[in-house]
């Protein structure tokens, strides 16, 4: 492995290890200049990612570890119309043939512009608006890329196999409200179809959004991105970006990630009676995704996570939403 001067060596925990002469052999089909150097990067659990330096530009080089090169083609697709659409994404950048897909030691890559900035805290009502804003064009871009599909490989048939498997982590007094949750949710699936659909960001929390001097500077992490309800993904942001430590949305960032959003992708009146459904199956898909996460560690085994977040940080937004969805912030 090597650090950002080339030729200095600096282990790091990814899993393809790439050599001098390999990063050079991949990056002379580009017309960045000459390579400065690279170096891995410490991030996510699935995919190898270096920082790779250019006389002419700064990059991010992914290699997939999990999804094979039949997957690959839609996200490369996706930053690329979005980031025409201009909303702040990873541009993907192609090679001189014209390429954005690339194969490195039979895995599939890809190469993208490096976003200047870092995540942000505490988080602002302007930050909750600047992702609303962003969300807005998003969701607002993808209804008209009716030819891109993706299947959401984490919907309500996902979340019902699993819950025998984690039923046993959750605190006792709960297991009722899971098993609850999970008619609940699959009534807004069904009516859900009838919703406003598009491909949706699907994990747009804080962590993959990063802002320079203020301003949003680019969404990342689009791994998740599928087709969907794009009301249910305005619920799992507004949950992560607008929850207080007690569950509720704090007013004031909801109503500027609302408000913004809004301006760009106005929700229908049957979207705004939905929002209550919305929220609570929000709440649960990342409580079993955590749970999930928590049982394979339990497991363990090559692919066990190493850290797991706190489940119990959406069963407490959940049982938030339960008490009061607070309707009154989600209105035209």
């Amino acid at each position: 492995m090597h650090n950002t001067a080339l030729g200095q060596d600096a282990a790091m925990s990814v899993y393809t290890e790439l050599k001098v002469q390999d990063m050079q052999d991949f990056t002379k089909q580009f017309d960045f200049g000459k390579l400065k150097g690279f170096q891995g990067v410490e991030a996510g659990v699935e995919n190898t990612t270096y920082f790779v330096s250019f006389d002419k530009t700064e990059t991010v080089l992914q290699i997939f570890e999990e999804q094979g090169f039949d997957e690959i083609p839609f996200f490369i697709e996706l930053n690329r119309r979005l980031s025409e659409d201009h909303v702040p994404v990873a541009t993907p950048l192609a090679n001189r043939s014209g390429d954005r897909l690339f194969t490195i030691e039979g895995k599939p890559a890809a190469l993208f512009q490096r976003i200047q900035g870092s995540t942000i805290s505490p988080i602002s009502v302007e930050a909750c608006g600047q992702i609303g804003e962003a969300l807005g064009k998003m969701h607002a871009a993808t209804q008209r890329y009716i030819d891109l599909k993706r299947e959401n490989h984490r919907w309500n048939q996902w979340w019902e196999s699993n819950v025998k498997r984690v039923i046993d982590l959750v605190p006792e007094e709960y297991r009722t409200t899971l098993k609850q949750q999970i008619i609940r949710s699959r009534e807004f699936v069904d009516a859900s179809v009838s919703l406003p659909q598009g491909i949706i960001h699907g994990d747009l929390f804080c962590d993959n959004a990063l802002f320079y001097e203020g301003q949003l500077a680019g969404i990342i992490d689009f791994y998740n991105a599928c087709d969907g309800c794009l009301l249910f993904d305005l619920a799992v942001t507004i949950n992560d970006w607008c929850s207080t430590p007690t569950g509720r949305l704090d007013a004031d960032k909801t109503t500027a990630l609302f408000s913004r959003y809004h301006a760009l992708r106005p929700l229908t009146a049957e979207e705004i009676s939905h929002w209550p459904r919305a929220a609570e199956t929000a709440a649960l898909r990342f409580w079993m995704l955590r749970l999930v996460a928590l049982a394979r560690k339990r497991e363990g085994g090559p692919k066990a996570p190493p850290h797991v977040k706190d489940p119990n940080d959406f069963l407490v937004i959940l049982v938030a939403r339960h008490a009061d969805p607070q309707c009154d912030l989600i209105s035209a």
